[in-house]
């Protein structure tokens, strides 16, 4: 399993847990509840501030060349560092052009802790 780039994280960067149960109400207004996987999931929302042109460019190129491939992130949201296995759920986006080869490039990734 290859590593995400080691690029910044910026603040406005998030993590979300997805929800691991289904509920539902029938038509006779029995509740039922569903588990859907064991393993908790996460949302990523990176914010990478002010990379280069040719960290961008890596970026994309580590995109296209795995869509569907497991990197090992490391996020540091919690303390001791904690790892996730994660996949990319869209292409990295620029968000802003700070002029002068520079940008902010919002990814988005879902996984799992490792």
């Amino acid at each position: 399993m290859a590593a995400y780039p080691s690029l910044s994280i910026g603040l406005q960067s998030t993590q979300t847990i997805e929800p691991s149960w289904r509920d539902d109400v029938s038509d006779s207004g029995t509740f039922h509840s569903r588990q859907l996987r064991s393993t908790q999931y996460y949302r990523f929302s990176l914010l990478h501030p002010a990379i280069s042109e040719a960290e961008y460019a890596s970026l994309l190129s580590t995109y296209a060349a795995g869509q569907r491939d497991v990197y090992t992130l490391t996020y540091r949201e919690e303390s001791p560092i904690a790892t996730y296995s994660v996949q990319f759920i869209a292409p990295p986006q620029i968000v802003k052009n700070h002029g002068g080869g520079r940008f902010d490039v919002r990814v988005e990734l879902r996984g799992s802790k490792d």
